[in-house]
């Protein structure tokens, strides 16, 4: 015997940071073609204007920033980013009008996803562990480093 009453209740959480967790991305026939990943990647273009820049940032390689910009456009049929290329001025990386939207989209339904994740882990197993309302999204800014 183990020692476990069935049922029995403890005073205090026997796993006070046991938390569900979970990972949102958008898939075409099984390709995985936007997630958190990239959503963080655009967001560092919006801020900086390079698309090196911000693969810089999140320690990836130019090229592999450009390859999961340019499947994503693809298999979404949007335009994400606009180029600029260099000149007397330089160049430059814009988030389109459609990237923007997606990334605000696409954040708003980790959030909510997340929100809705804790609500039932709260409801079915909250007498484990932490109070409700402290999960946080895969998708929120420092739990994104080089993740797609």
């Amino acid at each position: 015997m183990n020692g476990i009453t069935p049922g029995a209740s403890r005073a205090e959480p026997s796993h006070p940071d046991l938390h569900p967790a979970y990972r949102i991305w958008l898939q075409d026939r099984g390709a995985p073609v936007f997630g958190a990943g990239i959503c963080e990647l655009l967001r560092r273009v919006e801020e900086t204007g390079s698309l090196r820049r911000a693969a810089s940032d999140m320690g990836m390689a130019y090229s592999k920033a450009w390859q999961i910009v340019r499947r994503a456009e693809a298999h979404l049929g949007l335009e994400l980013m606009v180029r600029r290329t260099g000149g007397k001025g330089g160049g430059c990386s814009l988030v389109s009008d459609e990237g923007k939207w997606l990334v605000g989209a696409f954040g708003a339904m980790d959030r909510e996803a997340a929100a809705f994740l804790d609500e039932l882990f709260a409801r079915h197993l909250g007498r484990l562990c932490r109070p409700a309302g402290e999960l946080r999204a895969i998708g929120d800014a420092e739990n994104l480093r080089g993740e797609q």
